[in-house]
């Protein structure tokens, strides 16, 4: 019986031991940060028959706008035709004959430095143009003209 007793206490003595032993956690996987790859630049895309008529379209209705405006600053209604250049200019940016004529609706409104700037915007637009080349250069002396008179006490 003490044998017994005895085989029984060194089962739940080894059973205590190894059964309470702390359990072996794998160390987490190896991960090694994938290599940095820069992005190839893509190459520019070419603009598509959908964008150059939408940019066509932007400046039909931009000058659309310039010559109701245009008209407008003909019967002397300075203040409806720069909204309506200012609309143009909002259609297509680069649509030189809408900041000549917003130059020259300011002139009539005696603002020389807002002339300006909307006339050196006109220049930038427009050079090349040899129809435009007379209108700016009388455009410029009148603002020149303009602005300088402001400045005279």
């Amino acid at each position: 019986m003490i044998a017994d007793r005895k085989a029984w206490i060194m089962a739940g003595v080894l059973l205590l031991l190894f059964a309470c032993r702390p359990a072996v956690i794998a160390p987490p996987p190896e991960t090694t940060p994938p290599p940095t790859e820069r992005p190839q630049p893509k190459p520019p895309i070419p603009p598509s028959d959908a964008v150059e008529e939408e940019l066509n379209r932007r400046e039909q209705v931009a000058a659309a706008l310039t010559e109701q405006g245009r008209r407008m600053l003909a019967g002397g209604r300075a203040d409806g035709a720069i909204r309506l250049f200012e609309q143009a200019v909002s259609q297509s940016p680069h649509y030189g004959p809408a900041y000549f004529y917003l130059a020259e609706a300011w002139m009539d409104k005696h603002s020389g430095p807002q002339a300006r700037a909307f006339h050196d915007q006109a220049t930038l637009y427009l050079q090349g143009q040899p129809d435009w080349a007379s209108r700016l250069e009388r455009q410029k002396i009148e603002i020149d003209r303009e602005v300088s008179g402001l400045s005279l006490p």
